[in-house]
C-alpha cells in the first residue's frame, strides 16, 4: 500500500470522494498495477475510514472504467487492452469531432482569451514536465470548447470517455509525451475555432486524438510484448 494514502482530506470532499481520489491516483501512477486486486480493508485502515466509503469509492471508479468489481471476488484494477484503447479513441473521435464542429459557432471572445491562456499554461507545464498540472489544464482546454455548445448530455458522455482514457493517457504523459506535436495541434484547434471553420476544427480535433492514439498503441504494444516475454 503506497504511503500517498496517508495524505489528509482537504475538508471539501465527502469521505467517498476523498477515497476515490486517492485510489484513482494510485491506479494512474501504477502504485496499483493493472489487474491487481484492491484490498478494501487495507485502504480503510490507511485512510482511517470505515469500509463503507471505500466500497462507494470503488463503485464510482468502476463507473469511470478504472476498476472492475467481480461479485464474491472483489475489486480489481482494469487491465490494459489495445482493443479497449482503440475502442475508446474511436468513440472519442466520433463524439468530439462532431461536437467541436458545432461548438465553434458559439465560442465567445472570453472563451478565446481563456483558450489562449490555457495553451500558454500547457506549454509551460509541458516544458517543466509537470504532469500533475498538465493533465487538468489539457482537460480544461478541450472542455472549454465543447462546453460552448451548451449540451450537457454530450458533455457528460465526453467526460466519461476522458475519465476512462486516463488509464492510458496518464502513462503516455509520463513516458512518451510529445510536447511539440501536442502544442502544435492545440494551436491548430484554436486557429480553426477562431476562424469559425467547422470542417477544419473537426479535422484538427480528430487528428489530435489520432496522434495520441497512435503513440499509445506503440507504447502499450511494446509494453505488453515485454510483459509476455
Amino acid at each position: 500500500m503506497p504511503d500517498s494514502f496517508l495524505s489528509n482530506n482537504d475538508g471539501r470532499q465527502t469521505l467517498a470522494e476523498h477515497v476515490q481520489r486517492r485510489i484513482r491516483e494510485a491506479i494512474l501512477t501504477q502504485d496499483f498495477e493493472p489487474g491487481e486486486r484492491i484490498d478494501q480493508n487495507q485502504i480503510a485502515d490507511k485512510l482511517s475510514v470505515s469500509v463503507a466509503p471505500v466500497r462507494e469509492a470503488l463503485r464510482l471508479l468502476e463507473a469511470e472504467g478504472l476498476v472492475k468489481i467481480i461479485p464474491r471476488r472483489g475489486a480489481f484494477v482494469t487491465e490494459i487492452s489495445i482493443t479497449d484503447l482503440n475502442n475508446l479513441y474511436f468513440a472519442r473521435k466520433l463524439l468530439e469531432g462532431e461536437t467541436i464542429a458545432q461548438a465553434v459557432m458559439y465560442l465567445t471572445k472570453t472563451d478565446f482569451d481563456a483558450l489562449q491562456t490555457l495553451i500558454s499554461q500547457l506549454e509551460q507545464a509541458a516544458n517543466a514536465n509537470d504532469v500533475n498540472n498538465y493533465i487538468p489544464l489539457n482537460r480544461e482546454f478541450h472542455m472549454r470548447i465543447y462546453s460552448a455548445l451548451q449540451n450537457p448530455h454530450l458533455l457528460q458522455m465526453i467526460q466519461q470517455l476522458w475519465e476512462r482514457s486516463e488509464l492510458y493517457r496518464y502513462q503516455y504523459m509520463l513516458v512518451i509525451h510529445n510536447n511539440e506535436r501536442i502544442h502544435r495541434e492545440h494551436l491548430a484547434i484554436l486557429d480553426a475555432c477562431l476562424r469559425r471553420d467547422q470542417a477544419a476544427a473537426k479535422e484538427a480535433a480528430v487528428s489530435h486524438i489520432e496522434g495520441t492514439q497512435t503513440e499509445l498503441n506503440q507504447f502499450f504494444a511494446e509494453r505488453l510484448k515485454h510483459k509476455e516475454s
